[in-house]
């Protein structure tokens, strides 16, 4: 059965989680970029612009826990073959 966009199983495809980490890393870019730019002039900017990058990096580490958990399942000795050598 084919993961659904609203099924759970879908947020821990590949494809899905490399979205996530690309859009996370794009909004802690933007978190960063207003940071330096904004930040040290107005205190609002300054908790805003942390906000996005937090929330940005918070974003990021989901995509990249995804890729984690696909790569080290791959390595799951018993998912690759039943014949064993005696």
């Amino acid at each position: 059965m084919k993961p659904t966009s609203s099924s759970p199983a879908s947020w821990f495809t590949l494809s899905a989680s490399w979205r996530r980490f690309k859009w996370g890393l794009g909004v802690f870019l933007a978190g960063m970029a207003g940071l330096l730019l904004t930040g040290h002039g107005h205190p609002v900017a300054y908790y805003m612009s942390m906000t996005i990058l937090l929330s940005g990096f918070a974003l990021a580490m989901t995509g990249y826990a995804g890729i984690f958990w696909q790569r080290i399942s791959g390595l799951n000795p018993r998912r690759k073959s039943t014949y064993r050598d005696n």
